[in-house]
């Protein structure tokens, strides 16, 4: 079975869990191709990985019966099946379906039109709370959504202590400091504005009890770097921010002590997964994309109200009035549930199940 991976990008954030989500597949007998735009990360990254790498530009991403070149491209590369990552990719592929007449499958990472997905053969969601919404809000066939959860290799962000007390020493923590971290790109819908005003909150708690804490955003780019540096400042706080992105935040996650993942919306986090896989106890906004990993139930962390500084303030200072041991529990039951259900194996085992049943 040969299977083009299609993205209609450059390159995408989530750029190394996707190469690598598609190389597990090639150790389950997948031969993968790769179509996307041509002079970015992606195309680097593919031939780099030794994957067979195809560019193509499409004419209007928005109008894919202007682009009729892409069935002669598809009949050229011969795929038995397409599998679409971005709405545009979705979009094209569904719609040139019936001219080429290769199977679509589609997967979507965040709400998007169903309109888009209305050619494809099959769609997968990263998510089931996305599912849920695809069918409730857009009006989408059940019965023609998997869900596959976005996956993490826990075995590379396994804590590494000696890096740990390394790094930590770089940043200036000291062995009884605590560093609440959180992470992502410096845009508004990541809630960070929330997180330094918790941690000003917490940060009056820690003076007033004796305790020494420090935060972490972890990440860079995005528009709002200066806007939080002058709302700490204003808050009288000081927060520690790389100036460049971070390629590797492994490091960071293993100097942290407590994860807080204050975002507005996402789709499906895979910062997320990373802070749960370096064995960090976290807490979260009250969104479906953590509830459906973080709850009381499962007894993996704390959820705080969504853009709400007091809540996820009286969150972090839960946290931090439990001993480490205390912390570890939430870690351990987050480390198993990963471990169980979010590995590169099991996505893509789950994935081939699908390319099957479409094929």
């Amino acid at each position: 079975m040969n299977v083009l991976h299609y993205v209609d990008a450059e390159n995408i954030s989530w750029l190394k869990p996707y190469i690598e989500h598609i190389k597990t597949l090639e150790n389950l007998g997948v031969e993968s191709l790769l179509l996307c735009r041509p002079g970015g990360e992606m195309e680097q990254a593919g031939r780099d990985n030794k994957i067979k790498t195809f560019t193509w530009r499409p004419l209007v991403s928005g109008l894919p019966f202007l682009s009729p070149d892409y069935v002669n491209l598809i009949k050229k590369i011969s795929p038995d099946l397409i599998h679409t990552r971005l709405s545009s990719a979705a979009g094209i592929a569904g719609f040139w379906k019936n001219f080429h007449r290769v199977p679509v499958v589609s997967t979507f990472d965040k709400p998007a039109k169903a309109k888009y997905y209305a050619g494809a053969s099959h769609c997968i969601s990263c998510a089931e709370w996305l599912k849920n919404y695809m069918v409730k809000i857009q009006g989408m066939d059940a019965d023609k959504i998997d869900v596959v959860h976005n996956p993490v290799d826990a075995k590379k962000f396994s804590r590494d202590e000696i890096k740990r007390k390394i790094f930590r020493k770089s940043l200036g923590i000291a062995d009884d400091e605590i560093l609440f971290s959180g992470m992502g790109i410096y845009i508004h819908r990541k809630g960070f504005d929330v997180l330094i005003k918790a941690f000003a909150k917490v940060k009056n708690f820690a003076d007033e009890n004796g305790r020494k804490i420090k935060l972490a955003l972890i990440g860079g780019g995005g528009d709002q770097r200066e806007n939080y540096l002058k709302l700490a400042d204003s808050l009288g706080v000081k927060i520690i921010m790389p100036e460049k992105f971070v390629e590797d935040v492994r490091q960071w996650l293993w100097a942290s002590d407590i994860f807080v993942m204050p975002s507005r919306e996402e789709g499906f986090s895979i910062a997320l997964l990373e802070g749960l896989a370096s064995e960090l106890p976290v807490i979260v906004s009250d969104i479906e994309p953590f509830t459906e990993i973080i709850s009381i139930e499962k007894n993996n962390g704390l959820i705080a109200e969504n853009e709400n500084p007091e809540s996820f303030a009286a969150a972090m200072i839960e946290m931090l009035r439990k001993n480490e041991n205390g912390r570890k529990i939430f870690a351990d039951n987050s480390l198993k549930i990963i471990r169980e259900n979010f590995t590169p194996e099991a996505a893509a085992k789950k994935t081939l199940e699908i390319y099957k049943k479409i094929i």
